[in-house]
């Protein structure tokens, strides 16, 4: 099997590491990835996942060797700030990306799987994909099954992925559940690109409100959920991000300092 042979630049800052692309670029990697058999593991960052990145040291394991799509304007800011080239284009969310990619497996005749939301969430949402997109062959688990690594339930999930001689799988557990997952199983899974996706199917389902594009270009969207459930949401977009800064600046003044002593 080919590895390594495609490849988005890779940008580390204060910690931490991703994959900054546009919409055009995760495309052509997963025509590449399909195309060749080259396995790819696609994870994302916003700031939820970054706090969660570096308050979890197993969650910082699941990333090692992945790909990592930006998905929050905040974190395209921070690198803009310490002068990485990237600009807007370089943050893709899956409300933006699920249906190109849909699209691009229908006209490859690739196969699809969904694991994850529930079974009637995950019924809707496939189906209003279907209907987008005739011919496409998609199909999905829910996500309610015992995801312990090797659980009988977790393999008899990677067995249906496999029957179905799966090309793109999505894994939407939220997370970090769903990296968790995918570390312990990913080489069990033979598909050769494989992304989690959080709540996608939720968005596409209508299940969830999706924010107006004009806020995603913004970088605003955490104030419609935040709106919308605040009991949800109050900490990941209220004190998270304060939390996240002072991580953030300590790493900096270390580094800083590091970077004097040698």
């Amino acid at each position: 099997m080919a590895t390594n042979e495609f490849s988005l630049p890779k940008r580390s800052l204060l910690g931490f590491f991703a994959h900054p692309g546009s919409l055009a670029d995760y495309l052509a990697l997963t025509q590449h990835s399909v195309t060749c058999n080259d396995q790819h593991t696609v994870l994302y960052h916003n700031l939820h996942s970054l706090y969660s990145y570096f308050t979890s040291t197993e969650l910082r394991k699941h990333y090692e060797g992945t790909t990592v799509l930006v998905d929050g304007m905040p974190v395209i800011w921070l690198m803009q700030l310490f002068r990485i080239p990237v600009s807007r284009a370089d943050r893709l969310t899956y409300v933006d990306f699920i249906m190109p990619l849909m699209q691009q497996a229908r006209d490859n005749d690739w196969s699809v799987f969904h694991v994850g939301q529930a079974s009637s969430v995950q019924t809707q949402a496939l189906d209003i994909i279907r209907a987008r997109y005739p011919g496409l062959r998609i199909s999905g688990h829910d996500g309610y099954f015992n995801q312990e690594p090797n659980s009988a339930e977790s393999l008899a999930v990677i067995d249906q992925i496999n029957a179905a001689q799966s090309d793109i799988v999505l894994v939407g557990f939220g997370a970090p559940k769903q990296e968790a997952w995918l570390h312990a199983h990913r080489s069990l899974i033979e598909a050769p690109i494989v992304f989690t996706c959080g709540a996608c199917m939720e968005y596409v389902a209508g299940a969830v409100k999706t924010p107006p594009r004009w806020m995603g270009r913004m970088g605003l969207e955490w104030s419609f959920r935040l709106l919308e459930n605040p009991r949800r949401f109050a900490f990941r977009y209220l004190l998270e991000p304060l939390l996240l800064g002072a991580i953030l600046t300590w790493n900096g003044m270390r580094d800083l300092f590091s970077a004097k002593r040698s």
